[in-house]
């Protein structure tokens, strides 16, 4: 999708990348896929809702659906991993690694579903490292973390 965008548009890096998360939203909203109940015209603030020529090229090729279906069957931050892909992200921004997102899922909605072992591994070396510079940096351990009691609570249970 964002070579069809550099094609037709000319632009490139982020503004190309920005065009297709907009034209993505556009489509969701349009074909009422946002998971929010709301008629399929309702204005979301900042999203133009009109199809331009590089929309329409995009959903004549089927683009939206065939990104829908695939985000759909296998849900990820497709869109934040074009952003890394693209080198877009400034100094001090990037994305949470993937092992790291799958472990906090897997802790806070505690469905028991088996993460794979290098996550499991990222995750314990990640926690170590953390550790050990909190004990260099302050010259105690850390304290302030406990263990996760389940089943787990949120201020949202309350």
């Amino acid at each position: 999708m964002i070579e069809e965008i550099k094609m037709k548009t000319g632009h490139f890096g982020s503004r190309s990348w920005e065009l297709m998360v907009e034209y993505l939203a556009k489509w969701l909203v349009l074909n009422n896929k946002t998971g929010i109940p709301c008629p399929p015209t309702a204005k979301f603030e900042g999203l133009n809702l009109e199809k331009d020529a590089v929309y329409e090229h995009l959903e004549s090729l089927d683009l939206f659906r065939n990104y829908y279906e695939a985000a759909k069957a296998s849900p990820w931050d497709h869109i934040g991993e074009v952003f890394t892909e693209m080198e877009l992200e400034g100094p001090g921004q990037n994305l949470t690694p993937r092992a790291v997102v799958e472990l906090m899922t897997r802790m806070v909605h505690d469905t028991r579903l088996p993460v794979d072992g290098d996550a499991e591994f990222f995750c314990y070396y990640s926690y170590r490292n953390y550790e050990l510079w909190h004990y260099v940096e302050r010259h105690f351990p850390p304290t302030h973390l406990t263990p996760m009691e389940l089943p787990i609570h949120t201020q949202l249970d309350t």
